[in-house]
């Protein structure tokens, strides 16, 4: 049986995967950094490779710690391929992120990448990186573009964030009145997602999304309308209007019709 890799141990998306694929393995990139020997027992053996590091997901808009931000981000993708290279390699996963479209509403995996910040530039980095790394090397790969992910441990998303403040009494804050429209996908269903591409060939580039848009103003007021108040303040900013992934590709490779929905993952979180 082939073993997975997952580099970034303390991803929320590593811990689901772990839990679901046989003959798996977590590698951090503290570790990574600190050494690169700890991939030596699966330098001889055939495996998969799957890429989830990255600056943490809370500190994404911090540069702090503008060094650790590039090794977080870059650096340990790098040294694992360096390190594997010219070994048996079955596939590599790279999981990207939206961001990379930029301010464009229609999210086609063929668009023109138009990162805005710095996030969302090194994820375009690492999508190269792949790219260029398993082509020269006759390595098949896949770069998963996630939209708005939330559940599981999941202490980044405005879903989680919506929960967090309605337990704790506090104010959650929202930007222009909520209004943005965004492709929200369950961790779960990102996990089933991820177990189909593993067995797929020759699938360079994928959203991963469920093709449908929500509005936090929209989920808010699905909340009160099942008497859940929560208390808001607004601020302005320039933000994508409208966020969605074009999922023709995804649902073409995949066997999946259906989707956890945000009403049907708050009913439960909230006991409704």
């Amino acid at each position: 049986m082939i073993l997975t890799i997952i580099i970034g141990k303390n991803s929320n998306l590593s811990k689901k995967l772990f839990n679901k694929l046989p003959n798996c393995f977590l590698v951090s990139s503290r570790e990574l950094l600190e050494s690169v020997d700890v991939l030596s027992q699966f330098k001889n053996k055939n495996k998969n490779i799957i890429f989830n590091n990255f600056q943490p997901a809370t500190e994404l808009n911090s540069i702090q710690n503008s060094e650790l931000y590039i090794k977080n981000s870059i650096l340990s993708t790098s040294i694992v391929l360096e390190y594997f290279k010219d070994t048996d390699v079955n596939k590599i996963i790279y999981t990207s992120s939206s961001s990379v479209y930029g301010n464009n509403i229609f999210c086609k995996e063929e668009d023109a990448l138009r990162p805005m910040n710095l996030h969302a530039s090194l994820k375009v980095a690492n999508e190269k990186l792949i790219e260029k790394y398993c082509n020269e090397n006759s390595i098949d790969y896949t770069i998963a573009r996630i939209f708005n992910m939330y559940g599981g441990d999941d202490k980044f998303s405005i879903i989680s964030k919506i929960l967090y403040m309605y337990f704790n009494k506090k104010d959650l804050t929202i930007v222009n009145n909520g209004n943005a429209i965004r492709d929200f996908i369950h961790i779960d269903d990102v996990v089933s997602i991820y177990l189909s591409i593993l067995n797929l060939q020759n699938v360079k580039i994928v959203n991963i999304g469920t093709g449908y848009g929500s509005s936090i103003k929209n989920i808010l007021d699905f909340l009160l309308n099942n008497d859940i108040k929560i208390k808001t303040k607004n601020i302005y900013k320039d933000e994508l209007k409208t966020s969605t992934a074009d999922t023709k590709l995804l649902f073409k490779i995949i066997n999946k019709e259906t989707f956890i929905k945000i009403e049907d993952y708050l009913k439960v979180e909230l006991k409704l």
